[in-house]
């Protein structure tokens, strides 16, 4: 087990199931088209604007224009980066609570008494994502990488930053494993 994990546990709490991420493609079926539209929008709108940018002004700012390919390059790179951060994150289901470790070791959790609602999600990855809390089941097939990659955190009602409002597991094997510990606490399960 995880040392960051130990270090997290509470005292007599029993981790009663764990899970990654299985290997995904960049590319894969749901995420294909959505990846390269935001390529080729990302390429026509940079370019567009840089043309009309050095068009239009004589004596041509390297700043913006560095500024303007930065910002394309980033959004250029943001899915690479999404899934490498997603093939190093692990999750955990305890007695007490659903965790999340992401890439750089941070942790986060919802108290199983917490989470409202679970989904589990069949359509959008490889392999099956589990989706913990109602409030991310509107966003589940716009950006469900992107949000496995942050948790939603409320920082309105809750003091505590780790602590999530909702949570994904990314592409896992045994989800459905996952579901049944969830049911067990009596978690509802949406269809």
């Amino acid at each position: 087990m995880e040392k960051e994990l130990n270090d997290f546990l509470r005292k007599n709490e029993v981790v009663r199931w764990q899970g990654k991420p299985t290997d995904f493609q960049l590319l894969d079926s749901e995420n294909k088209f959505r990846i390269l539209r935001t390529w080729i929008l990302t390429v026509a709108i940079t370019t567009g604007l840089l043309m009309l940018y050095c068009s239009k002004n004589e004596e041509w700012s390297m700043g913006f224009i560095a500024l303007t390919l930065a910002v394309a390059a980033l959004i250029m790179v943001s899915p690479i980066l999404e899934r490498i951060n997603l093939r190093k994150q692990k999750y955990w289901i305890t007695d007490q609570r659903a965790i999340v470790m992401t890439k750089g070791k941070a942790l986060y959790y919802m108290e199983l008494s917490d989470v409202d609602d679970f989904q589990l999600v069949t359509d959008v990855a490889a392999q099956d994502c589990l989706v913990l809390g109602s409030e991310l089941f509107g966003e589940v097939h716009k950006q469900l990488r992107w949000r496995a990659c942050h948790p939603k955190i409320d920082v309105m009602t809750n003091d505590d930053q780790d602590c999530a409002a909702g949570l994904v597991f990314y592409c896992i094997s045994n989800a459905e494993a996952a579901a049944l510990i969830l049911e067990q606490r009596n978690v509802k399960r949406s269809a």
